[in-house]
Order: structure tokens, then C-alpha cells, then sequence
């Protein structure tokens, strides 16, 4: 009986030990942008962008906040979706770039028609990937 006891400890802490788990975590529950959105003027005012213009500064959005994972987290732009379609939508998608802590970058002189364009995040670490569906809401005026 202890010879049988024994043998399925052995087999039993073999098969536990043969499972491949991932390792890390990547959790995206509450992630989100506060603000979540930001309105970028197509003609920028001389006094309230005057920095920007001199500059060339983009547009930037604040960091994704309440994600938590293992390092190395990298954010890609996801999907970009438009009320004035799907063309709008690629065009705006191809000027938009995400940094570290997930800011979004959208560039002073740009293509984007009047409208409102929303973001979607992929957040991504070994062995994980989460989408924040629809993160980030800029407005073109």
C-alpha cells in the first residue's frame, strides 16, 4: 500500500511539473484615460497653441492608467473607428502613434477630416494580450 501511495505521488508531482504554464499576468480591467478624450484644432489658435505651433508639437493624449502586468508592456493602436467611415478612420490610423505608458501621439499637421475618431488600445507583455476596446475619443474640429 505505501509502495502504491508512493508511486502516485511520483506520477501525480510529474504531471504537475510537466504542465507549461504562462508566466506573468496582464490584467486590464480597469484600464482607462482620464481624461478620455481631446479635441484637436485643425487651424491651431495663435494664443492658446502658441507653443505648439512653434514647436511642431503633436497632439498627446495622457497615460493609460489602471493596468497592471509584468514587464515589458507594449501598446499598439489597436483600431481607430470614425462616424465619417472607414476611409477617415485609415487615414487618421495611419498619422496615430502610441508611446510608453500608452500616451497617444497625433501630429500638428495632419490629414484627419472634422470628426470624431475612436481608439482602441492593445495592451501586450509575454505571454499576454488584452484590447481596451474603445479607449480613446479625439475630436477634430
Amino acid at each position: 500500500m505505501k509502495v502504491l501511495f508512493i508511486l502516485v505521488t511520483i506520477i501525480s508531482c510529474f504531471c504537475m511539473a510537466c504542465h507549461e504554464q504562462t508566466v506573468g499576468f496582464l490584467v486590464t480591467e480597469n484600464a482607462s484615460y482620464d481624461p478620455d478624450s481631446l479635441v484637436i484644432r485643425k487651424i491651431p489658435d495663435p494664443e492658446e497653441d502658441r507653443v505648439r505651433i512653434e514647436y511642431n508639437a503633436p497632439w498627446i493624449s495622457t497615460d493609460l492608467q489602471g493596468y497592471e502586468g509584468t514587464a515589458q508592456i507594449q501598446f499598439d493602436v489597436e483600431s481607430v473607428s470614425s462616424s465619417l467611415g472607414e476611409e477617415a478612420a485609415r487615414v487618421f490610423q495611419e498619422e496615430l502613434s502610441i508611446r510608453g505608458g500608452g500616451y497617444l501621439m497625433y501630429p500638428l499637421k495632419n490629414n484627419a477630416k472634422p470628426g470624431r475618431y475612436v481608439v482602441s488600445v492593445r495592451l501586450s507583455n509575454p505571454g499576454y494580450s488584452q484590447v481596451i476596446k474603445d479607449a480613446f475619443t479625439f475630436i477634430v474640429e
